[in-house]
């Protein structure tokens, strides 16, 4: 919300709205919240944030591993390619592109 605005709660509909001041024009529009009868809102959030945690963290852990797998593909591309170069005799030096001037 900003310096130009409010925010209306509507008692009936339990919509949401932002309205800007200087015009009268709804800005934004939030749908009513999805309520679960006979579940505890709070207890829905903290299981949802727990949930949130874990595939966050599984996604971190499994973010280091690929890492680690990537690294060690470049590693062994890099290996080849200097056993390639060797094998085949070539000492010469690629072409500087600060050179061609």
């Amino acid at each position: 919300m900003s310096d130009g605005t409010f925010i209306v709660d509507c008692p009936c509909c339990k919509v949401r709205i932002e309205v800007d001041k200087k015009t009268g024009k709804t800005l934004r529009h939030w749908e009513k919240p999805e309520v679960k009868e006979g579940v505890d809102p709070m207890q829905e959030a903290l299981k949802k944030m727990q949930e949130d945690k874990s595939r966050l963290d599984s996604y971190f852990s499994n973010a280091g591993k690929s890492m680690q797998d990537k690294k060690k593909e470049l590693e062994e591309q890099f290996e080849k390619e200097k056993k390639r170069i060797k094998d085949s005799g070539d000492t010469s030096r690629p072409i500087n592109p600060m050179d061609l001037d």
